[in-house]
Formats: structure tokens, sequence, C-alpha cells
């Protein structure tokens, strides 16, 4: 069981090395009514490195842009996605 955000972050410590990702899709913009700030969703496609198991996750990202450069960039992920491609079984 993961309680609390140090322990999800060392859960998902070797994300990056772990799981490629290969595509990306299904974008949508929303805009806001700060015009410096945009949200987008999107999905991402790749798979587990060490097993060959697909993986599939979608995100949302809020951003702020100030003087055409991006300031600020935080994402939201569902977790659990790549928690069960890192841990599935090899088919």
């Amino acid at each position: 069981m993961i309680r609390g955000p140090a322990a999800l972050m060392n859960a998902l410590s070797g994300y990056g090395e772990n799981i490629k990702l290969l595509s990306s899709d299904g974008l949508i913009v929303h805009r806001c009514e700060d015009p410096r700030v945009v949200i987008i969703e999107y999905e991402v496609h790749g798979k587990v490195v060490a097993t060959g198991i697909p993986y599939d996750n979608r995100l949302i990202s809020v951003i702020t842009i100030d003087n055409r450069k991006i300031s600020h960039w935080r994402d939201y992920m569902d977790s659990l996605s790549p928690w069960i491609a890192l841990n599935a079984e090899p088919r």
C-alpha cells in the first residue's frame, strides 16, 4: 500500500528508466479565464522496457506562460497505470 506523496514518488522513481513512451494522442486544450494559463489533456502509450507489457496513461497538464515562455508546468496523471504496468506478469 502506498500512503502519502513521498511513498508515491518512491514507488514511481524508476518511471522514466522502465517505461518507454512510443506515442501520444487524444489532445484536448482548455482555455482558462487567466489568458496565461492553459490546461491540456492527453494520453501516452508505450511499453515496459523489461517485459514489453503495454503501458497507457492519461494526463492533465496545467501550464502557465509568461512572456511567451513556459514559467510553470504541473502534471497530473493516473498513478495506478504505471504501477499496474510495472508490476504485471509477462504474458
